[in-house]
């Protein structure tokens, strides 16, 4: 079942003016529930409008957007349902942490729905528990954490809200090897745990290749494939004519592959590699 769904969405910045350019056009676009999307591209392809129409934040120029079915700008109800049904998350969330306390910050999205304390407090607690806040760092200033920590904590205040969809940009985005991976296998456990949707934004195709079930490549304001990993990072040639990359480790084997040896090129992950290079190893 599609739990986002788009019809010709178009969005024009500066409409009407000299200045108008399409940011997204006639992006047909069709997300079934439970998957983990990764969107891809290159700067100013579009990625970051598209997202922000998944809670309408932005209002299309023409086109529809569906969640769970529905039209979200059918009416007011629909589209603040949709707000709270689609957690998005932006590039840097720690910057937009703000309360006293850890606790405070991640039960502001929660008190902004309006339940109980007893169902606030047991989704700070829930989501705390996900994201490896202890009741320690609850208590803490958010200022006085590190910047993994802050990552962790904004990410918090998305997932108490409970959405049927959480939305990250570009999620790793400043952060050291230590600290991505302790994203990454959040973000995977997340939805594993969940069954949730989940949709990321990431320049890092390592990143992409080790969490995601499908990747949307956007290219000059629409989409170029919407596949599985295998099929998109096989077209590494097509990738690399619109201003992508592929893995370092998929190169190594392209080249491999290139210079005769019996080798599969849909590796991505440095894991994956090295099983590969021991097959390889054993039959020669």
């Amino acid at each position: 079942m599609s739990i986002i769904k788009t019809e010709n969405l178009t969005h024009l910045y500066s409409q009407g003016t000299p200045f108008e350019v399409a940011a997204i056009r006639n992006v047909n676009l069709d997300i079934a529930e439970g998957e983990l999307v990764a969107i891809i591209g290159h700067t100013g392809s579009g990625k970051s409008t598209l997202i922000q129409h998944f809670n309408g934040l932005l209002k299309p120029t023409e086109g529809k957007i569906f969640i769970d079915g529905k039209d979200i700008w059918q009416d007011k109800a629909t589209l603040k349902e949709t707000r709270f049904k689609v957690g998005l998350c932006f590039q840097y969330p720690e910057y937009q942490l703000f309360e006293e306390t850890v606790y405070k910050d991640i039960a502001f999205g929660p008190k902004n729905m309006e339940l109980s304390a007893e169902e606030i407090d047991k989704r700070v607690k829930k989501a705390a528990k996900f994201t490896g806040v202890t009741e320690e760092m609850l208590e803490k200033s958010p200022f006085d954490l590190s910047g993994g920590e802050k990552r962790r904590v904004a990410i918090a205040g998305v997932m108490a809200m409970e959405p049927k969809i959480l939305v990250l940009d570009e999620p790793t985005s400043g952060l050291d090897p230590m600290g991505r991976d302790k994203i990454l296998n959040l973000i995977k456990y997340y939805r594993e745990q969940t069954g949730s949707t989940v949709i990321i934004v990431s320049h890092n195709m390592e990143d992409v290749a080790s969490i995601a079930t499908k990747i949307l490549v956007m290219n000059e304001a629409t989409f170029l494939s919407y596949g599985n990993v295998d099929d998109t990072y096989s077209a590494a040639d097509e990738l690399l004519s619109v201003g992508l990359d592929v893995p370092q480790m998929t190169k190594i084997f392209l080249e491999l592959k290139k210079r005769g040896y019996p080798v599969r090129t849909n590796i991505y992950t440095v894991e994956q590699g090295v099983k590969e290079i021991q097959k390889l190893r054993a039959s020669l």
